[in-house]
């Protein structure tokens, strides 16, 4: 009997290190494959073109690898866009980086694709959102952040005379010095800005304190490059999250009193405001297009050309004229711009089939889904009115990443 004994207790032992070994061997995996998404957000030359590649084997190494007909043709229908895209692209010779895109555009390609999957498998064996949701936009925050600090302390004195506005709107790259357009750099900013959603998150205090930060941050940098989008990103953000915080948590009639005395009470402020003092602060090229031009800008005639230009020029080729600006600034009417209807649609039809996934995880888990619900507007608003894929296809790249996690969690 007791040979018997000690047998068991050696299998049993031998079975628990078994299965703690398995789960330090999950664990590294899904942290390489996190930090290779935060590495590439950074954008840092040649090695963020490749850490996704680098890190796919990692995947093998997860728990769980549930594929099923859906997901492999979701990733099928990635990869169809993103080759179509850029194999079109160096075909029909429309961008100005032709030798650098036909050099890299196999990375591109196989980047999208490998995005899409990590996020799926992470999904499966990851289930700590709020840290993919940092990941996700930290890298392009802190590639952002460090190339407009690096500008603003070089330029300090001229900054700081400006109202620390940075009047080119634009800024050199932290790594190589390339010249990065200012509302692209804001679109990265963007995503920190409607994190400030997460302050509804059921996270302790001190992450909620750091999404916090980086939200402010990322609005006081925004405001340096005069850009007004990414405010109206995070303003719908928090408002929608607002309203689902309002419907899940339990109003008894004490609290909805006092909510409503605060909101009634807010415009009192307004005699307490000294209009002299905050007079200067209107006083700003920021300010000034913000109230001259309100919501009103060329974009609205750009789209207009870009849907007219659709139906001229349905194979693309960038033949409709957008003068004075060399794109449509809307991410589906630049792709049909550059490479017509059919990657266009292949886009669409991607974003739509995962729409039940995004409302299928904010019905199933709203306490978790302030995030989501950050990045998802951010991504949409940015699409909307910037030439996301044209200028930057880390972005891109990182959504498709995005949604390839939440077809993991829907489990579809």
């Amino acid at each position: 009997m007791r040979d018997t004994f000690i047998i068991i207790s050696r299998s049993q032992n031998g079975q628990l290190a078994a299965e703690g070994q398995g789960a330090t061997t999950y664990a590294m995996a899904s942290g390489i494959l996190l930090l290779s998404v935060f590495l590439y957000g950074t954008s840092v030359p040649n090695l963020s073109l490749i850490c996704l590649i680098l890190s796919f084997p990692a995947i093998f190494f997860l728990r769980r690898k549930t594929v099923t007909v859906s997901f492999l043709l979701d990733a099928s229908l990635v990869f169809l866009f993103a080759f179509l895209y850029y194999t079109m692209s160096v075909l029909f010779e429309i961008t100005t980086d032709d030798e650098w895109l036909e050099s890299k555009f196999a990375f591109l390609i196989a980047n999208m694709t490998i995005a899409y999957i990590i996020g799926y498998f992470l999904a499966q064996n990851f289930a700590k959102i709020s840290a993919v949701i940092a990941v996700t936009a930290g890298g392009l925050f802190s590639y952002g952040f460090l190339s407009t600090a690096k500008f603003t302390l070089e330029h300090f004195g001229e900054v700081a005379g400006n109202n620390y506005l940075i009047a080119e709107r634009a800024v050199p790259s932290f790594w190589n010095g390339g010249i990065v357009n200012g509302p692209i750099v804001g679109i990265f900013f963007s995503l920190s800005i409607c994190l400030i959603a997460m302050v509804y998150s059921r996270i302790n205090l001190l992450l909620k304190g750091c999404f916090v930060a980086l939200a402010l941050v990322s609005v006081f940098l925004n405001l340096m490059l005069q850009n007004r989008s990414p405010i109206y990103a995070g303003v719908l953000s928090i408002s929608i999250a607002t309203l689902l915080y309002l419907t899940q948590m339990k109003l008894t009639h004490k609290k909805l009193i006092t909510l409503l005395v605060l909101i009634c009470l807010l415009p009192l402020n307004l005699f307490f405001v000294d209009f002299s003092e905050t007079k200067s602060l209107l006083d700003n090229p920021f300010m000034e297009r913000l109230i001259s031009e309100g919501l009103d800008t060329p974009r609205y005639q750009l789209w207009y050309k870009g849907v007219l230009g659709l139906i001229e020029y349905p194979m693309g080729g960038a033949k409709t004229d957008f003068a004075p600006y060399d794109y449509a600034h809307n991410l589906w009417l630049d792709v049909g711009w550059y490479v017509g209807w059919i990657p266009m649609l292949l886009l669409l039809l991607i974003q739509v089939r995962h729409l039940p996934c995004l409302f299928r995880f904010v019905r199933s888990y709203p306490d978790q889904s302030y995030g989501v619900i950050g990045l998802s507007v951010s991504f949409l608003v940015a699409m909307m009115v910037e030439p996301t894929l044209i200028a930057s296809y880390t972005y891109v790249t990182l959504f498709f990443f995005f949604i390839g996690y939440l077809k993991g969690l829907s489990g579809k």
